[in-house]
């Protein structure tokens, strides 16, 4: 990444020639009386540098060229220089002497070039003259080349979109980022390391716009010294922090690390203050901070890469994408500050120095991989949640299916239980009733006081209770459509051997569930007393048994008979009062109608639970 980008913000074969000659200037941009020329020296940074005089901030540099007659025009390219004033083509103003639209950060200045007009060149012995003015402890010229416009052109904007337009998108996204970490509902365990990121992020935008972009005003050059190196400690220190949370690291690593980065603060503060009243002489005192940074962010690398690399083997979660954005910062900040520190060149390329500046956009691979990381997590997250969701499901529902067989298990023994007392209280009710009757009966007939036909008819009578009795066991299950079909089967063959036709319209539905058998039994007593009263004292030629749902959801079952009416002495019976009483034991009502055009006995009988 070095050399493509050292490479493409240069113009091909772009030479760096061992020195210039540059005379200082005093204020109205004259040399300064009795000052020669002098020679600036290059550097790796990579610039020229020139020592300033007592009170002289400004020089003038000298750069000799011949014109290449290869070339159809010629363009004078010039890296980013700060304090660039005026460019003269022998001895003609090529930049005037007025205010660049240049960026007035850390890194002062932006790549520029000028296409050299024809008519002021010459075959040789041309010169181009650059006005510098400096705040700073040197006067800087930076890299220079005469080249074809088409290669200037080139690298000034390759210039541009890493200084500037890679910039912007490096801190949109992180400032994307630090939004996204704001608003998360982070668990406990998360909410240390999110803290440190969010701090980390913050301070790369900060450095980004401390380093890049311009200013809104004029900062002192010791301002500026200070202001990088305490944004360039405080980004290292914030990545150990990073590093010691993830490793879980004991107490006494977090007070070191707030030792070392306290440490570093100071030193960066009080360098400068220390320049400021010692001067130019100071420069060399002034290059210990540089060192130190970069012999502090060695040990940060070797330990952070290492320390990081394990976690990224040891736990292989989401969160790998995010810890490698930090080993790549970590990489560009250490190769950032050794440069500072040591005017390095690149490996195997020495023609390139290492202006490692441009880590800056490093931030671009920072938020992208925080967002990717976050992403990583809310999508494993859900995953995890949505297995979780499908394996509560898969239990809930063989609860619920453990749950119905022990429901269906309970209703079926209840429903047993329930049928046992009713078929103790129907067994007590024959041993009371029939059980009773018959005894009487045959207590009647040891004493003789008994007629024939008064045996066959108690007989006949304890017989069809008998029957009913039976009838309500088998069928109480069953429901009441299909206890009224075996209640017809039954009687029809009484009613016809009388002489009388007998008509049924069900209209229950079948398989609905039953009152009970004790209910049932109630209800079959009531319609064969019904029969038997209209077969004994109606004198009619037809009997009609009929069911129905009414409008309420109620069950209304007649019988019916087209006769004369029964007698006086039937209608204010025991008989009628008993079956009254049958039909409110089932919750249910009685009305008899009887004239001289039938008798009509209408039960109806609450709807079915």
């Amino acid at each position: 990444m070095s050399v493509l980008s050292e490479q493409s913000v240069r113009p091909d074969e772009m030479p760096s020639r061992p020195w210039v000659e540059y005379q200082l200037l005093d204020e109205q941009g004259k040399p300064v009386a009795g000052s020669a020329v002098q020679r600036a020296d290059y550097k790796n940074s990579p610039i020229y540098r020139a020592a300033i005089g007592k009170g002289s901030p400004r020089a003038v540099f000298r750069i000799p060229f011949d014109r290449d007659p290869s070339l159809a025009e010629h363009a004078f390219y010039l890296a980013g220089t700060p304090g660039l004033q005026e460019i003269r083509l022998n001895g003609s103003i090529v930049q005037p002497n007025v205010p660049l639209d240049t960026r007035r950060g850390a890194a002062d200045g932006g790549a520029v070039y000028y296409i050299l007009p024809k008519n002021l060149l010459m075959l040789k012995g041309n010169e181009i003259q650059v006005f510098v003015e400096t705040q700073s402890s040197v006067l800087p010229l930076a890299a220079f080349t005469f080249s074809a416009p088409e290669d200037a052109a080139k690298a000034v904007g390759w210039s541009m979109f890493f200084d500037s337009t890679l910039a912007v998108i490096a801190s949109s996204f992180l400032f994307f980022a630090l939004l996204l970490c704001s608003i998360v509902n982070w668990p406990p365990q998360d909410r240390k390391r999110i803290r440190a990121l969010i701090g980390l992020m913050t301070i790369w935008m900060v450095r980004t716009y401390f380093i890049i972009f311009q200013t809104p005003f004029e900062i002192p050059f010791l301002v500026t010294y200070s202001a990088y190196y305490i944004l360039e400690s405080s980004a290292l220190m914030s990545i150990a922090r990073y590093i010691a949370i993830d490793a879980s690291l004991s107490r006494k690593w977090s007070t070191g690390i707030a030792a070392v980065w306290a440490l570093l603060l100071t030193f960066s503060i009080l360098t400068p203050i220390y320049g400021f009243f010692v001067g130019p002489t100071a420069q060399a005192t002034m290059a210990y901070l540089p060192l130190s940074l970069g012999v502090i962010s060695a040990a940060v690398l070797v330990l952070g890469l290492a320390q990081l690399a394990a976690s990224i083997a040891r736990h292989r979660d989401g969160r790998w994408i995010e810890k490698l954005a930090i080993m790549l910062c970590l990489t560009a900040l250490f190769v950032d500050m050794i440069d500072s520190a040591f005017q390095l060149s690149i490996p195997f390329f020495p023609e390139l120095p290492l202006t490692f500046y441009k880590a800056v956009p490093f931030g671009l691979l920072l938020g992208l991989g925080i967002v990717a990381s976050i992403a990583r997590e809310a999508s494993e997250a859900r995953r995890t949640v949505t297995q979780s969701n499908e394996i509560l499901a898969a239990r809930l529902e063989e609860q619920n299916a453990k749950l119905e067989r022990s429901y269906d298990a309970q209703k079926q023994m209840l429903q047993r239980q329930v049928m046992l007392e009713e078929r103790q209280r129907i067994v007590r009710d024959m041993h009371d009733g029939i059980g009773g009757q018959l005894l009487g009966l045959m207590m009647q007939v040891r004493i003789g006081g008994v007629e024939k036909k008064q045996v066959e008819e108690g007989l006949q009578s304890s017989i069809a209770d008998l029957r009913l009795i039976v009838d309500s066991m088998d069928t109480a299950e069953d429901g009441l459509a299909e206890t009224l079909r075996s209640f017809e089967h039954r009687v029809r063959a009484q009613v016809e051997a009388a002489g009388m036709t007998f008509t049924v319209a069900h209209g229950l539905d079948d398989g609905k569930p039953g009152p009970g058998p004790r209910p049932t039994l109630q209800i079959l007593r009531i319609l064969q007393e019904a029969v038997t009263n209209a077969m004994r004292h109606s004198g009619a030629q037809e009997i009609a048994l009929e069911s129905r749902y009414g409008p309420d959801g109620t069950i209304c079952i007649a019988v019916r008979d087209n006769g004369h009416g029964l007698p006086a002495e039937i209608r204010g019976g025991r008989g009628l009062a008993s079956m009254r009483s049958r039909a409110e034991a089932v919750g249910g009502t009685l009305v008899i109608d009887s004239g001289d055009s039938g008798t009509t006995l209408a039960l109806t009988l609450p709807e079915p639970q």
